[in-house]
């Protein structure tokens, strides 16, 4: 590891860093994102010294094992207040009109809170929220005798409002690689065992989070990391792994008139996503179709907007030597995501990311040095998404003609890279050599991915057609 890049780290993000190795120490036996352990290392150490026991007591009092579960329970029952550290979630049960949240720790799914909970921390209503949860046991308000579990305040794990210009200008004191070198730390890996190009694919999972409505196919075998940093980095992300996506969870449902997921998150993430089915499949391909052209939705009479990007993850099977199998890449996927009947929608998504050149992970991957506390840079992502100068950038400093989804695809992916490395633009003002070798080509790459695709399903698409021409 680079003890230059640790001193730089420490240096400029004093309070908002962490020695990764020591969150690689805690053993919690739950599965629990890096913020989680990073906010627990951070509380905890002195001197360059974990308190295990003290992390420990915390775990063990607020992060119960799930063979803790009636100790819980049991002291709920004789009146105590429990605060616990869990990944909460609330379902609306339109029938009674009333709200349940799920505590997972627990096993309970029926647990009552208050609406002005829901209302202050809209997120819970998406689900796995991390947050302290302060839970009693009271009689229910309908007089039934009965008594359930009830939230009476709710606390998220996250970092306080973010200082996106202190950010901005720390950029200065880091070259390309060291910048590069920190995001790879920041986001839990070893920048020292992968090449540039392994780097730059890693970093590209990152540009629906922080650039708006970037539509991403990431295909990859198994073992690469592909919904790692949408579980793990951001509390922004909805992972969909499995299962049957309705129409009314992911853009409106009729029944209890609220808006789906789509509109409360910066990314939705579909996992493996030949495991998922799609419930009126016809229905909710037309409104994603819709949806990735334009941002818009539309269910019966309601009229809805998001800037949520949508991701497709999938496993994909490779030859001895690591290379696709075949030239088709959709194969395999399921039947709305492959063939000529698949184009339109394909089409929508911005580009195709090679997750067949990242390496399989293995323990030398895993980063064990100062980087960025991950919840962090995961506000950090979520603040860049409203600063328009950097898509403004990639227009004023480029010559474009073609076609338009093209263009626009590149232009949304370029101005994601240019907020990742280059967040001070005046390093690229006067330098075009490092916003097309960073930026634009690798934007121009993930796009071309797509039309070679298209290519194979309609002659409409060949490259050579009408492909993107785009110039500094």
């Amino acid at each position: 590891m680079n003890n230059q890049l640790d001193t730089l780290i420490s240096q400029h993000f004093p309070d908002v860093s962490v020695n990764k190795r020591l969150s690689r120490q805690i053993a919690t036996g739950r599965s629990i994102p890096d913020f989680v352990t990073d906010w627990l290392v951070s509380r905890y150490t002195a001197d360059g010294i974990v308190d295990k026991d003290k992390i420990t007591q915390f775990l063990s009092t607020y992060l119960p094992e799930k063979k803790q579960k009636q100790e819980v329970l049991n002291d709920l029952v004789k009146g105590v207040r429990r605060k616990i550290l869990d990944a909460y979630s609330v379902q609306v049960d339109y029938k009674r009109a009333r709200l349940l949240l799920e505590i997972p720790c627990l096993d309970v799914s029926d647990a009552s809170v208050p609406e002005t909970i829901v209302e202050e921390h809209p997120l819970l209503l998406g689900g796995n929220v991390w947050g302290s949860g302060t839970l009693i046991h009271r009689p229910k308000e309908d007089h039934s005798r009965e008594y359930e579990i009830t939230m009476v305040d709710f606390k998220p794990m996250q970092t306080s409002k973010v200082d996106l210009q202190y950010f901005i200008g720390v950029r200065k004191h880091f070259t390309i690689r060291e910048w590069r070198d920190l995001l790879i730390r920041s986001i839990g890996y070893n920048p020292d065992v992968f090449t540039v190009n392994e780097q730059m694919n890693l970093l590209t999972r990152l540009c629906p989070i922080i650039q708006p409505r970037i539509n991403l196919i990431e295909l990859a075998p198994k073992g690469t990391g592909k919904s790692y940093m949408f579980s793990q980095l951001s509390k922004y992300t909805w992972l969909i792994s499995g299962g049957v996506i309705t129409r009314a969870k992911l853009f409106y449902d009729m029944h209890r008139r609220v808006a789906g997921v789509i509109t409360r998150y910066d990314a939705i993430v579909f996992d493996e996503v030949q495991t998922i089915r799609l419930q009126d499949e016809g229905e909710i391909i037309g409104a994603l179709k819709g949806y990735l052209e334009s941002g818009m939705f539309h269910v019966m009479q309601f009229k809805g907007s998001s800037d949520a990007g949508i991701v497709i993850l999938a496993n994909i099977p490779l030859t001895a030597d690591l290379k696709p199998k075949s030239t088709d890449l959709m194969q395999g996927l399921p039947d709305w995501l492959q063939g000529p009947a698949a184009s339109a929608l394909l089409d929508r998504f911005h580009g195709l990311l090679p997750g067949w050149e990242i390496r399989k992970l293995d323990k030398e991957c895993l980063c064990n040095a100062m980087a960025l506390k991950a919840d962090y840079l995961s506000e950090v992502m979520h603040d860049f998404r409203k600063r328009d100068e950097y898509p403004q950038f990639v227009k004023n400093h480029t010559r474009s003609s073609g076609y338009i989804r093209d263009i626009n695809a590149v232009e949304g992916l370029a101005a994601a890279f240019l907020k990742l490395l280059f967040p001070d633009l005046n390093e690229v003002e006067n330098k075009p050599d490092l916003f097309n070798e960073y930026c634009l080509e690798p934007a121009k790459a993930l796009r071309a991915r797509i039309r070679e695709q298209l290519a194979l399903y309609d002659q409409e698409y060949k490259p050579e057609l009408a492909f993107i021409e785009m110039h500094i």
